[in-house]
């Protein structure tokens, strides 16, 4: 899948797009939100539910998480 994000900070991605982004699977994203709730602790990933299944990342969340998590740089 190729993505074509637009130049907005108000951009919300999918959990695939997000796992696209960031280079791991979207069950990644999906066991970071199941942990967080059974721990009561903050998700790695901050996100926003839609509804009761629909799941959005802010693009400038995913790559704040990208960028605090650079080792050795």
């Amino acid at each position: 899948m190729s993505l074509k994000l637009k130049k907005t900070t108000r951009h919300l991605l999918t959990s695939a797009e997000a796992a696209e982004i960031m280079g791991v699977s979207k069950r990644f994203l999906d066991l970071d939100r199941h942990e967080s709730r059974a721990n009561g602790t903050p998700p790695k990933i901050p996100y926003t539910r839609l509804g009761h299944r629909s799941v959005r990342y802010r693009y400038e969340d995913v790559k704040a998480y990208i960028d605090a998590n650079v080792v050795g740089g």
